[in-house]
Order: C-alpha cells, then sequence, then structure tokens
C-alpha cells in the first residue's frame, strides 16, 4: 500500500469541510516557477496526464472515465482506499494526484492510453491545427467525445486556444446532459400517471366484462328451462291429439279442440320466445368476445409500458434529480455533480447504431446508451444522409435499433436484409419514443448477459 499524501492527493478520511482540491498539494505547494514551468513542459511526443495545466484534470478524469473505474484503478493500484469516500471524492482525490508523476497518475496515464487507442492513433496522424479543429468538430457531433477530447488536449500539436475550445465544448455539453436528464425524469412521471390511468380502465372494464357474462350465463339457463318446459308442452299436445282421435263429435270434442288450439298458440309463442332469446345469446357472446379481446390488447400494451418503465427506471439516476455543473470554469469548486445509479444494463463498449427516430431525441438516445457502457452512432434513416454512409455505418455496428415510425422504406429494408445477411443483432421498433429505445437496450443487454457475447437475429418490439 502506498501513502496518498507521498504522491500529493489529499486524503479525504476525515469528510474534510472544503473540498480536497482546496488543499494545497504536499509536493507542489513548495515547487518554484522554474521547476512548474519545467513540469509542463511540452515532451517531443503528445503530452501526459500531468504534463497538463492543471484545470485540464477535472473534465479529462470525469469525461473520459467512470467514476466506478476509478474505485477499481484505486484499489487495484493499492494507492488509495475508496470503500468510505463518495464519488465526489473519489474524483477529487485523482484530480489532484493527477497534478504530478505518482502512481496513481500513471495508472489513470495507462488506462486513457489503453482504452483510447484507436482515436489517439487517428488524431497521431494530424499535425495541421485546422485538421485537428475539424477531427475535434466530427467526434463532438457524432458522439465521440471521450477519446477525441483525450486526443485533442494531448496533442503535441495542439494549440492553447484548441485546447480551450475543447474544455468549453465539454464543459457546455454536460450541462445538456443534464437537462436531458431532467426531461426525461418529467416524461417518466407522466408515463406513469397513463400506465395508473390504464390500469384503471383496465379493471372496469374486465368487471363489465364479467358482469356481461353473468348476465348471459343467467339467461343461456332460463332460456333452458323454457326449452324443457316446450317439449313437455308438445308432449302433453301429443296426447291431446291421442284423444281427439277418439272422440269425434259432441261438446267434449269442441272443447278440446278449443284446448288444443290454445296450446299450439302458447308453444308458437314460447318458440317465438326462445328463438328471441337465441338471437340476443348470440349478441352477447360476440360483445363477450369483443371484450376478451380489448382486455388482451389491453393487457399487452401494459406489459409493454411495464417494460419501458423498468428500462428507463434502470437507466436513470436514483432520487429521480441530476445535479448540474454552474462553476465559473474551475470544477474544484463545482456543488453538484451528476450522481451514478447503478445499472445493470452493460453493453460493454459495443457500438449501437439507431437507424432513424427523432432528431429531438438524439441526445437522449446518446445518453442512454453511453450509461449502458455503449457508443451510439445514427443514420437519419434517408431523410439527408445517403445510401453509401448507411451500408458503412452497418458494417461498423454491433446492433442496430431501428424505429419503424421516423426512417424510409428504403433504409429500413437495407437495415433488414443487412443484418439478416450478416447475422447482426437488430431491434425493429415502432415508435420512436424515449420509453421504447430504454426497452431495446435493455432487450440487448439482456441477451448479451444470457449468451456471453453479442446477441444474433433480429427481434421486433411493439412499443
Amino acid at each position: 500500500m502506498c501513502d496518498t499524501a507521498s504522491i500529493g492527493a489529499p486524503t479525504l478520511n476525515e469528510r474534510d469541510p472544503l473540498p480536497a482540491t482546496a488543499q494545497p498539494s504536499p509536493t507542489s505547494a513548495h515547487r518554484t516557477p522554474a521547476a512548474l514551468a519545467s513540469a509542463r513542459k511540452p515532451t517531443a511526443g503528445r503530452l501526459r496526464l500531468w504534463d497538463l495545466p492543471h484545470k485540464y484534470h477535472c473534465p479529462v478524469i470525469g469525461t473520459c472515465l467512470h467514476v466506478d473505474e476509478l474505485r477499481r484503478l484505486a484499489k487495484k493500484s493499492g494507492c488509495m482506499p475508496t470503500h468510505d469516500l463518495t464519488d465526489f471524492e473519489v474524483h477529487v482525490s485523482f484530480v489532484a494526484a493527477a497534478e504530478s508523476r505518482n502512481p496513481l497518475s500513471q495508472v489513470l496515464q495507462r488506462t486513457l492510453e489503453r482504452r483510447f487507442a484507436a482515436t489517439l492513433k487517428r488524431f497521431a496522424r494530424v499535425r495541421a491545427v485546422p485538421e485537428l479543429e475539424r477531427l475535434w468538430a466530427d467526434a463532438l457531433a457524432n458522439g465521440e467525445v471521450q477519446g477525441a477530447f483525450w486526443a485533442v488536449v494531448s496533442h503535441p500539436h495542439a494549440t492553447p486556444e484548441l485546447r480551450t475550445r475543447a474544455y468549453e465544448d465539454v464543459h457546455m455539453l454536460s450541462h445538456q446532459i443534464g437537462a436531458g436528464l431532467n426531461a426525461d425524469l418529467k416524461a417518466l412521471a407522466e408515463t406513469r400517471e397513463t400506465l395508473a390511468r390504464l390500469r384503471r380502465e383496465s379493471a372496469a372494464a374486465a368487471a363489465r366484462a364479467e358482469r356481461a357474462l353473468a348476465e348471459r350465463t343467467s339467461r343461456l339457463a332460463e332460456a333452458e328451462q323454457r326449452l324443457a318446459a316446450l317439449s313437455a308442452v308438445e308432449a302433453a299436445l301429443a296426447a291431446a291429439r291421442e284423444r281427439l282421435a277418439a272422440l269425434e263429435s259432441g261438446a267434449e270434442l269442441s272443447a278440446l279442440r278449443q284446448r288444443v288450439d290454445a296450446q299450439a298458440q302458447a308453444i308458437a309463442d314460447l318458440r317465438r320466445h326462445a328463438r328471441a332469446q337465441a338471437v340476443q345469446v348470440d349478441s352477447l357472446e360476440r360483445q363477450l368476445a369483443h371484450a376478451e379481446q380489448r382486455q388482451a390488447k389491453t393487457a399487452a400494451t401494459l406489459a409493454e409500458r411495464d417494460a419501458s418503465l423498468r428500462a428507463l427506471e434502470a437507466l436513470l439516476p436514483e432520487g429521480g434529480a441530476v445535479g448540474v455543473c454552474d462553476c465559473d470554469g474551475d470544477c474544484a469548486n463545482c456543488t453538484a455533480l451528476p450522481g451514478a445509479a447503478p445499472n445493470t444494463m452493460d453493453l460493454r463498449g459495443r457500438r449501437i447504431l439507431c437507424v432513424g427516430g427523432r432528431g429531438s431525441l438524439n441526445g437522449h438516445y446518446r445518453l442512454l446508451v453511453e450509461r449502458c457502457n455503449g457508443e451510439l452512432m445514427r443514420h437519419d434513416g434517408g431523410l439527408e444522409d445517403n445510401r453509401a454512409r448507411l451500408e458503412a455505418l452497418l458494417a461498423s455496428a454491433d446492433a442496430v435499433i431501428c424505429p419503424l415510425d421516423c426512417v424510409s422504406h428504403d433504409a429500413s429494408s437495407r437495415t433488414k436484409r443487412f443484418c439478416k445477411r450478416h447475422a447482426k443483432p437488430c431491434v425493429m421498433l415502432k415508435r420512436s419514443g424515449v420509453g421504447a429505445f430504454a426497452l431495446a437496450l435493455s432487450q440487448l443487454t439482456a441477451a448479451e448477459h444470457r449468451q456471453g457475447n453479442t446477441p444474433r437475429g433480429t427481434h421486433q418490439l411493439t412499443l
């Protein structure tokens, strides 16, 4: 176990009232200006973490590495106990350690180099500042902020102006993410109210169907009793006819004929009533069938809404509130940072391609995928992006999500054929809402956990 104080990172076990970064570093407090300038002097290659100005340490560590990974790195290095520290205190400790070269800053450097090796290699080919600016703008537009930010601030040919611009873009992006999460929480509350109303309506419809069924059963039993009585009447009529054959004259014969006519009229009335009852029974049976169909459809809708809600609740922070950074540029003075919620959905860094969908929800899609430890790519489904770009994105994606209500027919057909031909997982959504998108991510991660690799096959959801 190495001593945290010996590497310049402040200890937070005593829960000081001031943030850890407000305390001077033991190793940097007595440095001369010449020594500090030497520590910031760029090397022949890319800048290392401790070579950067201190104001970049907070956004680099907070943007490129999750707090859970920071805890694992601290435990692996044996340099800092984290079991009694908050997420903020862990973050501040690593930011303070990045001020100089020490075991914690070295393990951070190695982790950043290994994780973003492909992005660093792409940026390393560029030496001109305008080309670096273009690469950063493309990465920001495509949501590839983590690796691109580290590549820009550590690039040996990046100017202070370019680093400052990247710093400002990442700072504003944190505000946008917080606002988007608050909108999701409001939508979640509205969806819960709708779900409760649908459940009440479904229960009322089921009660009405049960009452109608009981009434139909009672009427059917009454009709069976009348049919039994009709059989008895027919037997009596047969006996009367036999007696009428024996008595062919006299007053008794006339009386018997009158009684037979009356019985015949009663039988006709009973038969008409029985036919009317049969028609009514058929109508009740059709109404019952329609009620059962509506009940089954409502139950399916409720099940899908419940699945969407569970997927959203698994991705959103606990407590229903998200902190927003409103500092003046020095994140060491932040009083509110986003809280990390436990998330069982893990895409394991896989690339998720969204073909189509509403452009206004693009930020929400991207946030949900990033919370699942994934990377989102997007094609607008044929509105502006061309077909060649769709083929390239499909080839580079690990899984595909296609909302069918906001995509061209050609793009959806090409996506289905490509995924079927290459055995690539593809979830086709009938709706492009945030809940449906979250449910699709839940299905992908569930299949991932069951099979241990990327799920195969094409899935159809009705949301």
